[in-house]
């Protein structure tokens, strides 16, 4: 299928996007791509719930919007700014949000009028839907949950539309795989050998396995670290990202050799598409060709190592394709032989670290399994992972170790678009660090890219929790647009990735659009100013409309650094894509005055 670069849903050169929530008003100020504005990015610009007319008006990026629209139109000085609705011309000090019918809301640039269109998530039609279900029966388990090939291309083990239309909807047979395998026991939790044995004097700790592993390099000390999530859906577009994951190298067959081309590590942080099953492991993760696909998906391995930590599909199946296929496939490897590792993973959770830095790798898929619900709402690390890290990573209020700390989950800390993040691990992490300790946090769960300013939270526990937070879940399951994010104002959204495109000359679902899948890297250095540098990347299209790993877009890249008290600091953050949207909270607040009325207001 061809692919093509598609604007959201309603958008147009002369339309501006709006929604409003409980505490935030917002507006998406974006140009048309095949305008001349295109230069500028996306800017979503917030107010609070009171803002009135002018106050959005004095707004630095409306009034940069308005300008860059204004020079489109080559027309005369720009003298003339006002709303009007229904002809007549608005008090300035009128309050949006008490203007009814907002879709007749027009704002007048000289002779140029924007209209207003209401936020609102890709609804299809139920019978376009159903008749795409239709086209899939073909295409359903039909032995021993095996596909046929009915269809030359295609190729791996899922298809990004069928991942979208025959999930836990209870209208497919996936429902079955679900039923099937989910009611029982879980897998027991893996544990680390000195946890076992700590109260054993026979043996010093140093002999025992404690999941902490030093991180090696290249002669300089410089260590590459390739980083994914929510990648495990055996689609084209998990191969082509596990290939620009490693620079392009062929991954159809196990990689005998390092190469230069390598990273040194790579990191998934969860989610195995549909239920994690041991025949899904090994189609999605491990490269083996299923009988309805020409071939399987391989998850890339770095020249010293892999790891993983577990999302909540992973135990839609209680765990056990996780833990017994896919964990004994990873851990440290030798440089000369990627093929089986030297030691394998044992846990659901590990750390990394180096002099300067420490990589805490979470288990928050454990948790997430529930009888009686798809997930678990309240996720909590469990005891033996609260352990480990208390009495062997050593982390707690008077702790002296000073490295910087990066914490690794598969759910998120915070969520601009959800109400809740439906996790509560937020506070047994702040249990365990100094007060006031900065961390960055970064996970999946969520598929979109996105990024979140230094914040702290109060968590349930009472404790403080601050961190720059980074969602990373948009490297394998395809993702629909989305409404505007509801909760931007207070999670402090900096940026999110919502470039779409669509599937080109499909007549079945010819407006259906989809966003970009994606990776991370982390580049480890030896400098005294900057430590770590993480590059975020998406895949590509040609000029033909095809998805390639060549040529990974690059969207954003971070500078950090790890002061004397072992704080995280951001030294700079650029952005390298003009697509990339970017958040503005503006913090005008009105003094409670009389507002003016008019027919149209409340």
């Amino acid at each position: 299928m061809n692919r093509l670069p598609c604007l959201r849903p309603k958008q147009s050169f002369n339309s501006i996007e709006y929604k409003i929530d409980q505490s935030q008003i917002s507006f998406l100020l974006s140009s048309s791509i095949s305008t001349k504005c295109s230069s500028s990015s996306p800017t979503l610009v917030t107010f609070p719930l009171n803002i009135i007319l002018k106050d959005i008006l004095k707004e630095e990026h409306v009034q940069q919007f308005i300008s860059e629209h204004f020079s489109s139109t080559n027309e005369k000085p720009l003298n003339k700014i006002y709303f009007e609705l229904h002809g007549k011309i608005l008090n300035e000090n009128l309050e949006f949000n008490s203007i009814i019918e907002k879709e007749d809301l027009l704002l007048f640039v000289n002779n140029f009028q924007l209209k207003f269109h209401q936020s609102e998530n890709v609804e299809l039609d139920s019978k376009i839907v159903n008749q795409f279900r239709e086209s899939l029966i073909h295409r359903l388990p039909i032995l021993n949950g095996c596909r046929i090939q009915t269809n030359q291309h295609r190729i791996y083990p899922n298809e990004s539309l069928d991942l979208l239309f025959d999930t836990f909807d209870g209208q497919l047979n996936y429902l079955t795989k679900y039923l099937l395998s989910h009611f029982g026991e879980r897998h027991e939790f893996s544990i680390y050998d000195i946890q076992k044995q700590m109260n054993i004097k026979e043996k010093q700790w140093n002999e025992w396995e404690m999941g902490i592993y030093r991180m090696h390099g290249d002669e300089n000390g410089t260590i590459n670290i390739a980083l994914a999530s929510d990648w495990g859906a055996g689609t084209l577009e998990s191969a082509l990202v596990a290939r620009a994951m490693v620079n392009g190298l062929d991954l159809t067959i196990p990689q005998q050799n390092a190469t230069k081309d390598l990273p040194d590590y790579t990191i998934h942080l969860g989610d195995i598409y549909y239920v994690g099953l041991p025949s899904e492991i090994q189609h999605c993760c491990l490269g083996r060709k299923p009988e309805w696909a020409d071939q399987g998906v391989r998850w890339p391995i770095g020249k010293y190592g892999s790891f993983t930590i577990p999302g909540n599909h992973e135990f839609y199946s209680r765990g056990f394709g996780y833990y017994d296929y896919f964990l004994p496939n990873l851990g440290l490897f030798h440089p000369e032989n990627l093929t089986e590792p030297i030691h394998s993973q044992k846990t659901s959770y590990w750390l990394l670290e180096n002099d300067q830095w420490r990589i805490i790798g979470l288990d928050t898929g454990y948790d997430s399994f529930s009888l009686l619900n798809i997930d678990n709402s309240s996720i909590k690390l469990p005891d033996q992972l609260m352990n480990w890290l208390r009495n062997i990573v050593g982390l707690h209020s008077q702790m002296n170790d000073k490295r910087g700390l990066i914490f690794f989950s598969h759910h998120q800390v915070l969520s601009a678009w959800n109400e809740k993040p439906n996790t509560d691990f937020q506070s047994q992490i702040a249990s365990l660090l100094p007060e006031g300790r900065t961390i960055l946090f970064l996970w999946g769960h969520e598929h979109r890219l996105s990024f979140y300013e230094k914040q702290t939270i109060k968590t349930s526990s009472n404790h403080s929790l601050t961190f720059y937070g980074r969602c990373i879940g948009n490297s394998g399951f395809p993702t629909l647009a989305k409404e505007l994010p509801k909760k931007s104002r207070e999670t402090k959204l900096l940026f999110y990735d919502d470039r779409l495109y669509h599937f080109h000359n499909n007549l079945l679902l010819p407006d259906l659009p989809l966003g970009y899948n994606g990776y991370a890297t982390m580049k480890f250095i030896n400098t005294d100013q900057i430590s770590l540098i993480v590059q975020y990347k998406t895949l590509s299209l040609t000029n033909d409309g095809q998805l390639t790993h060549e040529n990974p877009t690059l969207l954003l890249e971070e500078q950090w650094s790890v002061d004397t008290n072992g704080n995280v600091l951001l030294n700079n953050i650029q952005s390298f894509n003009n697509q990339l949207t970017r958040t503005v909270h503006s913090d005008s607040i009105q003094p409670k005055t009389k507002r003016p009325t008019c027919c149209t207001t409340l």
